[in-house]
């Protein structure tokens, strides 16, 4: 699937993931639906992907429960459903599942089958980034850049451009366009939604991107469930980058 070792082919991961399917393996289920869902090496389809995660989810895997969960909120594959939603990212999340804590961060956010709880929110992202992995920054970048992105408290990633897929535009703003986009965490091993908020001209203007970008971090690490930095990227222009969670009905427009 993500061509480590071997050419890159999608079909081969489906065809390969959904013979383990067929022999009861959870994970592999979880995959096929992963594949169903974002269109890897298949036609997307969001009811097969919803059977199989629910299969997998079923037989106690922890990301199917996560997705079953997504599935029932924004109603891909099956019917609406918040009350199934929050029920199945805390089962997800009380066995450990990071996407899951902050599934169950956004419902107490946003009042998703609960009362709207910003300590109850701010308690379960702060969980989810204490758990969460980070990559090592490149040696070739700006020192005063390098050390925001070594930083405990922020947790962030240098986040490679080719992992973002499915990218379309959101909002455009004076200094920054925000496009809204799937994101492959390897280390973590999840896809996030995400926004992709490029600062014009910042391979010019490095400082005037660093401070937005350490502004932007300041404000999420004292308010977590307002805003999360997931790390930066720079695009085939040479422009930086700051990569951010994305709920799919949120709108990053005024915030340019």
């Amino acid at each position: 699937q993500h061509g480590i070792g071997v050419e890159k082919d999608e079909k081969k991961a489906f065809r390969y993931y959904m013979k383990a399917a067929e022999l009861g393996k959870p994970v592999a289920m979880q995959d096929v639906s992963l594949c169903y869902y974002y269109g890897i090496g298949v036609e997307i389809n969001y009811q097969k992907s919803f059977e199989y995660c629910k299969r997998s989810a079923d037989l106690g895997n922890a990301d199917g429960m996560n997705s079953v969960g997504r599935s029932y909120e924004f109603g891909f594959g099956v019917d609406q459903d918040y009350n199934k939603a929050f029920e199945y990212y805390k089962k997800s999340a009380s066995i450990g599942y990071i996407g899951a804590m902050y599934g169950v961060a956004r419902c107490y956010r946003n009042g998703i089958d609960t009362k709207r709880n910003i300590q109850n929110a701010n308690y379960w992202f702060t969980k989810y980034r204490s758990l969460l992995k980070t990559n090592k920054s490149p040696d070739h970048i700006n020192p005063e850049l390098k050390r925001i992105l070594n930083d405990d408290r922020f947790k962030l990633s240098w986040i490679d451009y080719n992992e973002c897929k499915i990218i379309k535009e959101c909002g455009k703003g004076g200094f920054s366009t925000v496009y809204g986009a799937r994101w492959f965490d390897r280390i973590n091993n999840i896809w996030w939604d995400v926004a992709l908020k490029v600062i014009h001209n910042s391979n010019e203007n490095e400082q005037e991107f660093i401070q937005e970008l350490k502004n932007n971090c300041e404000i999420g690490y004292e308010n977590p469930s307002f805003l999360n930095c997931y790390g930066v990227s720079r695009n085939d222009y040479g422009d930086y980058i700051i990569v951010m969670g994305l709920h799919l009905k949120d709108r990053y427009d005024k915030t340019l």
